[in-house]
């Protein structure tokens, strides 16, 4: 097994504000905005809650993410989606990347509600956290064996994960509802080893298709 020592720092400021980032970014401000000035406007239409959704506003499970009333939440979360979400996107384009941040948003939202349902309480979802740490581990994924540079250091891609997910589940344990939003990383593993398997099948039938075509004429430009 060959071991790469691969070293990578996070890009320039000219290249960090990718389009779906940039535009999350957005949001995300607007929403903080607008939560503090009408707060009850915005935890009743646009963050999440069981009986939210049950009375249809499935819209929830997608904007509960722009949504915050902590702007020091805000600035950890939007830091992460800042240097690490455009690293992805770069890498992915924009439209796996916006992909990747719907699954996360969607599933961990379902998830919300489900355990709220099952503890009979209705817990109110906002914030970010859940695509934070989905980046987190699609980020030590994409570059496990790569070193970062992070504070005058370097360490490898999947441990700076490993660490960040290990930080959040401790500040999370007096209120374990809060893991759901670490369960992100969680999501993100599955849906990239799942996207990975689908592509691996798309490339063997291409194969196989391809050589089952030998002796044909093809054309040359």
């Amino acid at each position: 097994m060959a071991i790469y020592q691969t070293q990578t720092g996070f890009s320039s400021p000219t290249k960090i504000f990718t389009p779906a980032v940039t535009s999350i970014l957005v949001l995300s401000i607007i929403g903080l905005i607008l939560s503090m000035l009408m707060p009850d406007f915005i935890i009743k239409f646009f963050a999440l809650s069981a009986q939210g959704l049950l009375h249809g506003k499935v819209w929830q499970l997608v904007t509960y993410v722009f949504v915050n009333g902590m702007p020091i939440n805000l600035i950890f979360s939007g830091l992460m989606i800042l240097f690490i979400g455009s690293a992805i996107e770069r890498q992915w384009r924009t439209a796996s990347f916006l992909m990747l941040w719907l699954v996360i948003s969607v599933i961990c939202g379902l998830l919300w509600v489900l355990v709220s349902l099952i503890l009979g309480a209705n817990y109110i979802g906002m914030g970010a956290g859940a695509c934070t740490y989905g980046l987190l581990a699609t980020f030590g994924i994409l570059n496990r064996g790569k070193r970062v540079l992070i504070f005058m250091a370097t360490l490898e891609a999947q441990y700076l994960v490993i660490i960040f997910i290990a930080i959040g589940i401790v500040l999370n344990i007096m209120q374990p509802i809060g893991l759901i939003w670490i369960s992100g990383a969680l999501v993100a593993y599955l849906y990239i080893k799942l996207r990975w398997r689908m592509t691996e099948r798309s490339a063997s039938r291409h194969s196989q298709s391809a050589s089952g075509q030998t002796g044909r004429f093809v054309d040359i430009d």
